[in-house]
């Protein structure tokens, strides 16, 4: 019956949100390689959408596609970190309704007309409203734990959802400089600061449950020191100074450096639930140090533009971040559905095979250095990313929608 589908689909946050959230990203890149392909091939029209495209795909990717994981993990597991009661179903709820209708009403606009992007901006700040409230209730009820982590969290979502509201405004008065504004602040204040301060919490975690003798360390001032660094970035980056970003993308750098070296890498060992975060976290290191020499460089041999192009923030966001987005609901996923935590063939060729998703992405355009036509050519790595995912939702999708295996309830 429909009622029970529904009972078991509400059962608990991440059921809904990474369902969503899943299918929402195929959806999403789907849009954006049939756009960027028709721009590139001829044998297809070109889609005219009603926003800048870019800025649009940016929008669906931070503020979509990365609300509906973010949300789906935290809204799961904030409360018991602090040790709290879990979120309110009436709240998860509204918070997966609000979002998956602004984020689709979103996309729809592209087509039918600015307003409907508008109204769904709108909804999807309603669903981080009411995400962020729920947060600050479950922080401020837990008066005897530490919370520095669930701070840095925290920080990040109000700048997501300040993000929103800025963007809803730039669709509003037309002013497409605030769009491209968002989409900067979006990636260096509102994702990279919750990521951190998630795998902060949890990959020295992980690590412990599969080796013998491991000491959980963590270094909480890498969290602030990542805020302030990134905030400098951000700057720089808006006010297009690229030549001077190396002031802030190389001690970030050496700050995840530092946490990599004290969480012991080299001991992820190719166990892949564990391994997947940890290659992660090489793509968003990577993409700082490649940032950074570049930027270097620029000033140096007084460069008017970088001459990789965008590879180091095609590092971040398709290696990095896109990584995090399939390690962590897979691992969500089997844990909270009763499935345990082995791992199969299927999912060590998913996480493994992603891989040549960011490298299909980035190659071309540090080629394109050399060789220039070869610069445009990684619209063809959205292809791939819409395949991987694809075949998540099929294999972990049920997982999703039906009654967990164990009989448990959630």
């Amino acid at each position: 019956m429909l009622s029970d589908r529904w009972s078991v689909f509400s059962a608990s946050p991440h059921r809904m949100l990474f369902w969503s959230g899943v299918s929402y990203s195929v959806l999403a890149i789907l849009l954006w390689s049939f756009l960027q392909t028709s721009l590139f091939q001829p044998w297809l029209a070109p889609i005219l959408w009603k926003l800048p495209y870019i800025q649009a795909h940016g929008f669906m990717m931070i503020y979509g596609v990365f609300g509906f994981y973010f949300f789906g993990f935290l809204l799961t597991t904030f409360p018991r970190w602090l040790d709290q009661p879990s979120v309110s179903k009436p709240a998860y709820v509204a918070v997966w309704a609000c979002l998956f209708l602004g984020a689709h009403l979103f996309w729809v606009g592209l087509f039918a007309g600015k307003y409907f992007s508008l109204v769904g901006s709108v909804l999807m700040f309603c669903a981080y409203v009411i995400a962020i409230r729920e947060a600050t209730n479950i922080l401020l009820s837990a008066k005897n734990a530490s919370r520095y982590q669930q701070v840095v969290i925290l920080l990040g979502l109000t700048v997501g959802a300040f993000g929103i509201a800025l963007y809803g405004w730039g669709i509003a008065t037309q002013n497409f400089v605030m769009l491209a504004s968002v989409s900067t602040f979006g990636i260096y204040l509102f994702l990279l600061p919750v990521i951190l301060a998630v795998l902060h919490r949890m990959v020295p975690f992980f690590t412990s449950t599969v080796t013998e003798g491991y000491q959980i360390r963590r270094w909480p001032m890498a969290l602030w020191l990542y805020l302030v660094l990134l905030l400098v970035f951000a700057y720089l980056e808006n006010n297009h100074k690229p030549e001077w970003t190396w002031v802030a993308s190389l001690p970030i750098a050496l700050v995840l450096t530092t946490e990599l070296v004290m969480w012991k890498f080299w001991l992820a060992d190719r166990r892949p639930l564990l391994f997947i975060l940890y290659l992660g976290l090489g793509w968003i290191w990577f993409s700082f140090v490649l940032s950074g020499s570049e930027s270097l460089y620029m000033l140096l041999a007084d460069l008017p533009a970088r001459p990789f192009g965008r590879a180091a923030l095609h590092a971040l966001l398709v290696g990095g971040f896109g990584s995090m987005l399939i390690g962590i609901s897979t691992r969500v996923t089997l844990g909270h559905s009763g499935r345990g935590l082995a791992t199969d063939r299927l999912t060590a060729f998913l996480f493994y095979g992603f891989q040549i998703v960011p490298l299909a992405r980035v190659l071309p355009e540090i080629a394109g250095f050399w060789v220039p036509p070869l610069a445009v050519q990684g619209y063809w790595a959205g292809w791939l990313w819409a395949i991987v995912f694809g075949i998540w939702f099929v294999a972990f999708g049920p997982a999703l929608t039906r009654p967990r295996s164990d009989g448990r309830p959630g």
